[in-house]
């Protein structure tokens, strides 16, 4: 049975127990006497014992299967559940999604479809996401141009405080210059906001106060 389970199925399941020396929930699949582990770092709620949820397969190793709720596949899964409307109307695609372990949030990028704004097609949507995480998810509209990427990935910092972007394809690298009274918000509490920012375009991505910018 373990074998007909792939990474990045969504499955309901039931928690059993907590593991405290595992620092993992024990969960009981449901419709199977399948058992399997969701990591508390990968949870993105707290957990009882009896309480159902979703998530996604991680990881199968040594027979043992592991769960999160934090992958960019649970994220797109989800989002796929949340946004079908926009999906099957053919408005919108899904391109990717990412978290940093601790940010507490999610970066997922949207592409719009024949001239759609897929974040504003998206946004009557985006509360049905909470039935499923009590993470926050930005949507980020997806653009061929990389300047333009790196600016709507680093929401929601404010797009208009962003005064220079240099992108390096070869170094796959981006320089971004913003108003130094809001430096912060662009980089995020931990760094987080650019860390994610990068990790969805997977590039590196340098926020620097504008004076420090070679523009």
């Amino acid at each position: 049975m373990v074998l007909s389970l792939k990474v990045g199925y969504l499955v309901p399941g039931v928690v059993v127990k907590s593991m405290p020396d595992h620092d993992s929930h024990l969960i009981l699949i449901s419709g199977t006497e399948l058992l399997a582990f969701l990591p508390k770092k990968y949870a993105n709620r707290s957990y009882k014992a009896g309480q159902n949820l979703v998530a996604c397969v991680f990881m199968l190793e040594k027979g043992k299967i592991i769960l999160s709720q934090r992958s960019h596949h649970y994220y797109i899964r989800i989002a796929e559940r949340a946004f079908a409307v926009p999906i099957e109307e053919e408005k919108i695609r899904i391109k990717r999604a990412v978290s940093v372990q601790g940010a507490g949030f999610a970066k997922m990028a949207v592409e719009g479809l024949d001239g759609v704004d897929p974040v504003k097609e998206c946004l009557p949507y985006l509360p049905a996401m909470k039935a499923y995480t009590d993470d926050t998810v930005t949507l980020v509209g997806y653009s061929r141009d990389m300047k333009e990427y790196v600016r709507n990935a680093l929401a929601p910092a404010p797009q208009d405080k962003i005064r220079k972007v240099i992108v390096s394809s070869t170094l796959r690298e981006a320089i971004v210059g913003v108003d130094p009274a809001y430096y912060g918000l662009f980089v995020g509490k931990g760094g987080a906001n650019v860390a994610t920012a990068a990790k969805l375009l997977d590039i590196t991505i340098r926020v620097k106060k504008s004076e420090e910018t070679v523009l």
